[in-house]
């Protein structure tokens, strides 16, 4: 788990260091998942007539978006005592 800044913990009723479960690295990463279509886009065309190969990939990294938001979203934790910090 990596550190991160401090944020207040209502249970702790003080400022704590925060975690993640995945490092920034780590989501940083997966925040550049979301650019790829982009890259790909004027191969598109090729891409999606090509329903042999390409358009099952397109299909299953689809698939993966789920996780990707999960990582991104994954919410900061009180070092201390492990209560969730809102927002």
């Amino acid at each position: 788990m990596a550190r991160s800044k401090r944020k207040h913990c209502l249970r702790c009723a003080r400022d704590v260091e925060v975690i993640y479960h995945h490092t920034p690295a780590v989501r940083r990463w997966w925040k550049a998942y979301f650019y790829v279509p982009i890259l790909l886009l004027p191969a598109l065309p090729f891409l999606a007539g090509d329903f042999a190969v390409s358009l099952p990939l397109m299909m299953a990294y689809m698939l993966g978006f789920g996780p990707a938001l999960d990582i991104i979203r994954d919410p900061p934790l009180c070092a201390t005592c492990g209560a969730l910090i809102p927002r």
